[in-house]
């Protein structure tokens, strides 16, 4: 195994939308050729999909069988200001989930070890403790917990450094997920990509978390000409855009914008907070503009997106940080990194990312016969709004322990990290769900209580009540189970696992009409979830309204045509009909 990256110069050729080597009508041909190719069915089609409100186009690109079954997903998103760049962005989204699951997949790229044994060649602990911005537990306990864990390692280039690295990836990926990967038509534009997203991120949840108020972007300073004409599209059709310079002291460039349709809102649209990160001012605002359609359904579709690096907003109020009337600056006050080469780019990006104590890592997830390069970026440090900010090495410790130990091994870990550090509500709740996985239900909920008792950081306290409710429904304590989801519910009212939870206990119960309450949020915040139309039909069964439950089973069924208990009690209905 060897990380064997090596920038070249990567001289761009087209830079009508996105700054590109080749053009997009060439991406999605070589996409489309090595993907016929390939022995695995990856694609199915390609869809536009948005209905033509703001002519800004957004593309599905459909994956075929295996990719569907590798990543997890049905389909991946694409935009752009044109149709060939949506389209092409669509396909590369494709490209880089299928290639960074099929590398996690692969065995052969890991090496099984403890960092005690492979430290020398490892990344330092200390980036991995900053990985978490660890500043309370004495480094050498965490590193003494940290160093025992069994973990997947694999080789990386250091950009920053020049160095290659071993580095924990199940540890990076319990952090980052699947914020990172990339692909492009280099090497050079994946990891540009790749970089862009995580600062992105890291920005976001800076000034999400922290409600800060950043400097508002004047949007007739901009002069691409894309851009103007994205501009334009939205106000003829009046949504209302602020723009905002969230680079803070990053030295790289990323817009963010607020949007939402006066005519609309809240009735059949949301309101839309999103951001672009990218070596060019010009291109980070239109990068923001084509996500702000791809996110907003042409804001008259009813459409419901799912937040990722900044919160979704239901009520301006909310927002009144961002929309809060200050003195506008220009576009061109931003950062300027951008150049003809994306070499020099990435070279501009590390720097100033250095000069802030940020390292960037990079591994090659390129897959063998896809052939489209492709690369998974790790800034140890950098922030994601969805992660708790009440990390440490500790807790992630116990959560990876928990995640790839057996129950008995697992329980001795976590209670040896407990005597090094103390009593801490994440010990208690990984305790919870080994033995809840153990099937000791009542230990579990006694473990879950522990937790919701020691001070836990807020945002953690739903998955808490999200496990505590599972153990309790196992016992059949519904009412007990739905007092505690309810109290997950009234902190984050976005989770789709609760309100699952809550319409199984009320069915349970026999409370119909609050069980579909209950599936209607799930199917609020997830349209697609096809269990959950299926669960509402079998509440209108027992409610004996027989033309809703048939309803609900064929739009289930529809989506999902291998639930059988809806095709079951679908064809039961029928009969008496």
């Amino acid at each position: 195994m060897s990380a064997g990256i090596v920038l070249e110069d990567a001289i761009k050729i087209c830079t009508t939308d996105q700054d590109k080597i080749i053009s997009p009508e060439e991406t999605v041909a070589r996409f489309k050729e090595k993907a016929k190719n390939l022995s695995l069915d990856i694609l199915k089609e390609t869809s536009r999909i948005d209905n033509g409100r703001l002519d800004i186009p957004v593309f599905f690109s459909v994956c075929g069988k295996d990719a569907s079954a590798l990543t997890g997903t049905a389909k991946q998103m694409g935009k752009g200001a044109t149709p060939e760049q949506s389209e092409a962005s669509a396909v590369m989204e494709l490209a880089e989930r299928f290639s960074f699951f099929a590398f996690k997949a692969d065995e052969s790229h890991f090496v099984t070890d403890t960092y005690a044994n492979l430290k020398d060649k490892a990344l330092p602990f200390a980036l991995i403790a900053r990985s978490v911005h660890d500043d309370k537990t004495p480094m050498d306990t965490a590193e003494a917990i940290f160093s025992d864990i069994p973990l997947k390692w694999t080789p990386a280039r250091n950009l920053t450094t020049g160095a290659e690295v071993l580095i924990p990836f199940d540890w990076f990926f319990a952090i980052n997920e699947f914020n990172g990967p990339s692909a492009g038509n280099c090497k050079e534009e994946a990891i540009c990509q790749g970089i862009s997203e995580i600062v992105e991120r890291h920005v976001c949840s800076l000034v999400s978390h922290g409600k800060k108020t950043t400097p508002t972007i004047d949007p007739d300073t901009a002069t691409d000409p894309a851009v103007r004409d994205m501009l334009a599209k939205y106000r003829k059709n009046d949504i209302n855009l602020v723009f905002s310079d969230l680079s803070l002291d990053t030295g790289i460039p990323t817009v963010g914008v607020l949007a939402w349709d006066p005519a609309t809102f809240p009735e059949s649209s949301e309101l839309v907070w999103t951001a672009g990160t990218a070596p060019d001012p010009e291109k980070a605002m239109s990068r923001a503009m084509t996500e702000v359609a791809q996110l907003a359904g042409d804001f008259n579709t009813d459409a419901n997106y799912v937040a990722s690096g900044l919160p979704k907003y239901t009520d301006l109020a909310e927002a009144e940080f961002i929309t809060r009337p200050q003195p506008d600056v220009p576009l061109s006050s931003l950062p300027d990194l951008s150049d003809a080469n994306i070499k020099v780019e990435i070279e501009r990006y590390v720097a100033a990312l250095e000069s802030i104590d940020m390292e960037v890592l990079t591994i090659e997830t390129t897959h063998p016969e896809l052939g489209i390069p492709a690369f998974y970026t790790i800034i140890p440090g950098a922030h994601f709004r969805e992660r708790s900010l009440g990390t440490s090495v500790p807790m992630f410790a116990a959560r990876l322990i928990t995640e790839k130990c057996d129950a008995d091994d697992a329980l001795t870990r976590i209670t040896k990290i407990e005597e090094a550090v103390g009593q801490r509500y994440y010990l208690h709740f990984y305790k919870g769900q080994l033995l809840l996985n153990r099937g000791a239900f009542d230990e579990a909920t006694a473990a879950f209580e522990k937790a919701l008792s020691a001070n836990p950081d807020e945002p953690e306290i739903p998955s808490i009540c999200s496990w505590m409710g599972v153990s309790l429904k196992e016992t059949g304590r519904y009412r007990e189970a739905l007092k505690v989801l309810q109290a997950g519910i009234d902190i984050d009212p976005e989770r789709e696992d609760i309100h699952n939870l809550m319409g199984f206990c009320h069915y349970m119960m026999a409370d119909h009409e609050r069980a579909i309450d209950a599936f209607r949020e799930v199917l609020r915040l997830n349209p697609n979830s096809a269990i959950d139309y299926a669960n509402i039909a079998s509440n209108y069964r027992e409610l004996g309204n027989t033309d809703k439950a048939i309803t609900y089973y064929k739009m289930a069924l529809k989506m999902d045509p291998s639930i059988d208990f809806a095709r079951t009690n679908l064809d039961a209905l029928a009969e008496t009909a």
